[in-house]
């Protein structure tokens, strides 16, 4: 099944910002708007003028909220705060509204569908994929939030890489980002090893990695996959008002394509 949603804007896609060769991406899971202690109410505009101190080309956000009653949704504000273009897709479905993943970019979007990569009727989950424009360069984007057991993560995994297998050239740049929820570190060999990508954040300290709880960071959940893409930087985005407006920490990298 898939679950997809675009919301366009006037002030749209602001390609003279990017390079041909260089691609700005942040990761980020919002937890609805809570904040870190998952009771607070977050506007889209804190959340969008924290953002707005970082160059972003591409915006990858996980437990997106959109209210069934209302039709308000949390992509569409973060969208108009960046002047982004916003591609959602619904994952989850309650009474009061649904939430999933959405991908806000700048770029040029040539396609984008939300893949259900569920392993069961409870826990849903979903992989939007977004083809870009760099340049004249395609990029294909994965933004993904896994589930909560192990077995389930790596079955999540086999089936992205299945989409990747009928969408992405071997030669192509392609980004797998989100919320991994990897916290004891058994996808590495399954990505890395199989899929063929490298951790952007490779090489660094395990301490400027962790990402949850955004207040005392003891576990890497978030993380930033590349192909066919070599990290110029990345760091982990972190303190005040990081600290406060959920429970994950962003992550954020400046990608050159190989």
């Amino acid at each position: 099944m898939v679950n997809s949603a675009k919301s366009a804007f006037p002030n749209g896609p602001q390609e003279q910002h990017v390079t041909e060769q260089h691609l700005r991406v942040l990761t980020y899971n919002i937890r609805k708007g809570k904040g870190a202690n998952g009771r607070s109410n977050v506007a889209m505009s804190e959340l969008g003028k924290a953002l707005r101190g970082h160059p972003i080309d591409l915006l990858l956000c996980q437990e997106v909220f959109h209210c069934a009653r209302t039709g308000d949704s949390q992509s569409g504000h973060l969208a108009q705060e960046l002047g982004l273009e916003s591609y959602y897709g619904a994952n989850k479905f309650r009474e009061i509204g649904h939430h999933g993943n959405t991908t806000l970019t700048r770029l040029r979007v040539l396609h984008f569908q939300n893949h259900d990569i569920s392993t069961n009727r409870i826990e849903r989950r979903g992989a939007l994929y977004v083809r870009v424009r760099l340049g004249k360069t395609t990029v294909h984007v994965f933004n993904v939030h896994l589930g909560l057991n192990q077995w389930q993560r790596a079955e999540q995994v086999r089936k992205v890489g299945e989409i990747m297998a009928e969408q992405c050239g071997q030669s192509e740049p392609v980004l797998l980002a989100g919320d991994f929820n990897d916290w004891n570190e058994k996808l590495e060999g399954a990505i890395v090893g199989k899929l063929g990508f490298s951790n952007a954040f490779s090489g660094k300290p395990a301490k400027s990695t962790r990402t949850w709880h955004a207040r005392r960071p003891v576990f890497s959940l978030d993380r930033i996959y590349v192909r066919n893409l070599q990290p110029h930087s990345a760091e982990r985005l972190s303190g005040e008002p990081w600290s406060e407006l959920s429970d994950h920490l962003p992550l954020w990298a400046d990608l050159q394509v190989t």
